[in-house]
């Protein structure tokens, strides 16, 4: 088995869209009234308009805890989402073995986290 796809109920379907596209760059794969596919590499990001399951209790709460985004540059992807007004919770921190990380906010509380995982040498 593996991940095929994540979704993600958010509040609003348009700001989510611009939020994912424009800022993450991430491209629309299929697009329906009221969600829509993202390739995100070897995953799918799904986002669903919350309306969609507004009668369903549990399946009607907003976002996941966090989406990792790999990255070969943490810095700079850093520097990048920042100039494009992407506040920051946790900057780009080493955390041994080759491997960065940081956490900054998405929209209807998912944290996005940026990976940059080095080989040790």
């Amino acid at each position: 088995m593996e991940i095929w796809k994540v979704a993600i109920l958010v509040d609003n379907l348009d700001e989510a869209i611009d939020y994912y596209t424009n800022v993450l760059g991430m491209s629309v794969i299929r697009r329906k009234a009221k969600s829509l596919h993202l390739d995100a590499g070897n995953v799918r990001i799904e986002l669903i308009a919350k309306e969609v399951y507004k009668d369903d209790e549990r399946l009607g709460r907003l976002g996941v805890h966090h989406l990792s985004i790999k990255t070969d540059d943490i810095e700079k992807t850093a520097s990048d989402l920042k100039a494009k007004g992407v506040k920051f919770i946790k900057e780009p921190v080493d955390r041994g073995l080759g491997l960065k990380i940081a956490f900054f906010d998405g929209l209807n509380g998912v944290n996005l986290q940026l990976y940059d995982q080095k080989e040790e040498t």
